[in-house]
């Protein structure tokens, strides 16, 4: 084989690559799905790196009894922030439902969500704080602070058909970009 031809053949697969000054593109989209749900419904959606995505729920019933919940979540690597990040629910997602829905949707890397609920029956008292939820995420190696030059585009998008008519306890976390910890959590005790 001629040597320029395999030279021209180098050449023309070099200029194929990647360009890594562009962003990357995530993209997490729920449409026209979990209509009318009933009962307990979780979901978890993300698109990206390193995310970390809990639906936690905890029921109990007894003279004594307690509803307990433990989320640890841990990321220890840091995220590059350059990155365009869309987090979608469109159409009608999720309405006309009824029962114990908890969505979490990311894009992006390094996020972390949890929805949380405990209910319980009984004379003993019963509560959640953050030693129960505990969320730890690295901060990005660099800064994405507001004086930083943009890093890429973050957009999270609801539509406003999705969600109506449903009825009971309804946790929604979306979020886009790098580094967001978000969390719902909703604790009951009915006394006997």
């Amino acid at each position: 084989m001629n040597r320029s031809l395999i030279f021209l053949a180098l050449l023309a697969s070099t200029s194929a690559m990647a360009d890594s000054s562009v962003p990357v593109q995530n993209s997490a989209n729920i449409q026209d799905s979990g209509a009318q749900y009933n009962g307990n419904f979780g979901v978890n959606q993300a698109a990206g790196d390193q995310s970390q995505q809990a639906n936690v729920r905890a029921i109990a019933n007894g003279p004594s009894a307690s509803a307990t919940t433990t989320i640890n979540q841990n990321i220890n690597t840091a995220s590059d922030p350059r990155m365009n990040a869309t987090a979608t629910i469109g159409g009608n997602s999720f309405s006309n439902g009824s029962g114990v829905l908890g969505v979490n949707q990311s894009a992006g890397a390094g996020n972390q969500m949890a929805n949380v609920v405990r209910i319980s029956t009984s004379t003993g008292p019963q509560s959640i704080d953050d030693s129960v939820l505990s969320q730890q995420n690295v901060t990005p190696s660099i800064s994405s602070g507001a004086t930083d030059t943009s890093k890429g585009s973050r957009q999270v998008i609801t539509s406003d058909q999705a969600f109506t008519g449903s009825r009971g306890v309804i946790q929604v976390n979306q979020s886009a970009g790098v580094g967001n910890q978000v969390s719902n959590t909703l604790s009951i005790r009915v006394a006997n």
